[in-house]
């Protein structure tokens, strides 16, 4: 071994060395816990393994991890968000009110849940589902990704009760005109399976997808606790559950609560995304972007190139008709503020078959 040099100094570090999280890209898919104390931690696993370190084979947590790696072709990475397990206090949430002996001020409590998924509202994921969350927990995460239109939440709701209450609040939020809903719900009574976690998993895994095509996956299985009368009362509410379908079993629908299609939301988060993280990377490759018909040329190419790439996919129906405005057209005022407003875009998103109707005529 090498000597080690001595250094005349008094000042002295104790290095600790620890080793590099070697996930390398964004999370696939979230599962939100409540921590065991006020604050919120976050951690992204690549597999069952170095998840059990945190998290025993015991836990809500391990057991939803374990359904989703079971989905072939799901390879992670899985982001866990332990959420704070007390409610904050916000700035922004506090009134005051003067009174003849003196002043009143109030605050409106932030749901701990919230405060936990605020900090990880952009950190890629698509598709989110809760270990052990309350219902009040649920309405208020339900209500805040919705304003944010981003994230889709897959509930399991274990009764049709329980569903019925969620639905009801959701029918009085997320009716916002040019919104799409994005909560959804899978109904199961059994305690020991996660068709949500398994179905948001391979949902992930193959991009783009309609829950309803979803089927035989290792936890899905027709629950015997449901009636065909609890059924109507499901798909009314535009839940979902596991069903049998001519031997396969399957999800009955794709919706989330609002009505519109889980794929509809998730596939415009992700035209928005796309977007917009190719058009920052083009900023960052530049390091003097000249306010110029080239740049607004260059930035076309770009975006024709995330239309061709989404097309390519399958989500887009249409290419991107790109619109944008020269330089000689451009107000003075946006160029000393160094902004383009310039860009207007349109497409469609893609759609699939859910239903099949068809006329026969027999003759004897």
């Amino acid at each position: 071994m090498s000597d080690i040099v001595k250094q005349t100094t008094d000042v002295h570090f104790i290095v600790a060395i620890h080793a590099l999280n070697t996930s390398d890209s964004a999370p696939s898919v979230a599962i939100a816990t409540k921590n065991t104390d006020a604050t919120t931690k976050s951690h992204i696993y690549d597999d069952l393994e170095s998840l059990s370190a945190d998290y025993a084979e015991s836990t809500g947590v391990y057991a939803q991890a374990a359904a989703m790696f079971e989905v072939n072709g799901f390879r992670g990475p899985i982001e866990v968000i332990a959420y704070p397990n007390v409610d904050s206090i916000t700035p922004s949430g506090v009134q005051s009110q003067g009174t003849g002996l003196g002043g009143k001020v109030t605050a409106t409590p932030t749901p701990g849940i919230v405060v936990g998924i605020t900090q990880h509202l952009f950190d890629g994921f698509k598709y989110l589902v809760l270990d052990g969350a309350t219902e009040p927990e649920i309405e208020a995460l339900s209500d805040f990704l919705y304003d944010n239109q981003r994230i889709m939440l897959v509930t399991q709701p274990n009764s049709v009760t329980a569903l019925q209450t969620l639905a009801t609040h959701v029918a009085g939020v997320q009716k916002v005109k040019n919104q799409l809903g994005n909560t959804a719900a899978i109904v199961e009574t059994a305690k020991d399976r996660y068709p949500a976690a398994q179905a948001v998993a391979y949902a992930a895994a193959n991009l783009p997808v309609d829950f309803q095509h979803i089927g035989n996956l290792s936890q899905f299985e027709p629950d015997t606790d449901l009636t065909t009368d609890d059924y109507d009362t499901i798909a009314g509410l535009n839940a979902t559950l596991v069903v049998n379908k001519a031997g396969d079993y399957m999800l009955l629908n794709g919706k989330a609560l609002a009505g519109n299609y889980i794929d509809q939301f998730v596939h415009t988060q992700l035209v928005i995304d796309t977007l917009q993280t190719n058009l920052q990377k083009y900023l960052n490759r530049k390091s003097f972007p000249i306010y110029n018909d080239a740049t607004i040329k260059e930035m076309t190419q770009t975006i024709n190139a995330v239309s061709t790439s989404l097309l390519q996919m399958g989500v887009l129906y249409t290419a991107i008709a790109v619109n944008s405005v020269p330089r000689s057209k451009v107000l003075n005022s946006d160029v000393i503020a160094r902004k383009y407003n310039g860009f207007s875009l349109s497409a469609q998103i893609a759609d699939d078959i859910d239903t099949i109707n068809a006329k026969l005529d027999l003759t004897l």
